[in-house]
């Protein structure tokens, strides 16, 4: 089956990525201010080997994808945050690359288990089941039908 994108381009509709669309959808329903970065969220964790909806679902987790961070800080993973240290980044754009460098360079990323272990070692369960919460929301999303790039 052919589908007309954009009245452009035909593909075939196995390779039509929705991904980033399904990611848009929950990160409007949580009015997060990280809505616009689905497709840096999904390249930057394809570009370290991570499941593509790991970096929101850990914003999620962290900080209800951005909305509630330090004062005067972009951090919305809790990356580097205990006690009275406090690590901000210059962007969320550079948060993203940060972290998902770090997922890679220092965690056994195997497993959401085995990130959570290093992760979160005050609540692995709960940061599991929150993060996984995420994860599937992201997965399950459903895209409204006036948002799909299609032409029929």
């Amino acid at each position: 089956m052919l589908l007309i994108i954009s009245g452009k381009t035909s593909i075939r509709a196995a390779e039509l990525d929705l991904r980033a669309d399904q990611m848009r959808v929950v990160l409007t329903k949580y009015n997060s201010p990280m809505l616009g970065l689905e497709n840096i969220l999904i390249q930057t964790a394809e570009k370290y080997g991570l499941d593509w909806t790991l970096l929101a679902a850990i914003a999620g987790t962290e900080s209800s994808f951005g909305k509630h961070m330090p004062h005067e800080c972009i951090n919305p993973y809790g990356w580097g945050i205990y006690g009275d240290h406090k690590l901000c980044f210059s962007s969320f754009e550079a948060a993203i690359e940060g972290v998902a460098s770090g997922l890679a360079k220092k965690y056994n990323i195997s497993t959401l288990e085995s990130i959570a272990r290093t992760y979160n070692t005050v609540s692995t369960d709960g940061w599991i089941s929150h993060t996984r919460f995420f994860i599937n929301k992201i997965k399950t999303a459903e895209i409204p039908v006036h948002q799909l790039p299609l032409t029929l």
